[in-house]
């Protein structure tokens, strides 16, 4: 979750730029104003992103721990043709690779299942508000 593409507005804005957009998307997407079942979930980012972003502490770190993270991703050289994760597995074996693939799928399939819980619930909520 990034906060700066939450509220709208670049990794460089002012204090001023950061509570105008909050305050503009607080309007909008204010449960009392806006029905809709995701207000209340984009109201919490928002406010998280506001808390975060509008404390120049909290900012700071914010914006380090980003900028780590941005690190980590560029020290991957793309055009290497290496797989690491067929490196890694043919290190541990074939039966091991194919129980640890078995595991990945599991754990997707579960993921895609509370995902589609998750949805299947806030459409009923939005069909009980309609009806």
């Amino acid at each position: 979750m990034d906060h700066y593409e939450i509220l709208g507005i670049a990794s460089n804005a002012s204090s001023r730029e950061i509570t105008f957009a909050y305050r503009k998307l607080a309007l909008q997407y204010h449960p009392d104003r806006n029905k809709t079942p995701l207000a209340n979930d984009m109201m919490l980012r928002i406010n998280t992103s506001y808390s975060i972003l509008s404390d120049p502490n909290k900012r700071r770190e914010y914006d380090a721990s980003r900028n780590k993270t941005e690190i980590q991703y560029s020290k991957y050289d793309t055009k290497d043709k290496k797989d690491i994760f067929n490196e890694t597995a043919a290190k541990k074996g074939k039966r091991e690779q194919s129980s640890s693939v078995g595991r990945n799928y599991v754990k997707y399939v579960l993921i895609v299942l509370l995902t589609l819980k998750f949805v299947i619930l806030e459409i009923r909520k939005l069909i009980r508000r309609l009806f």
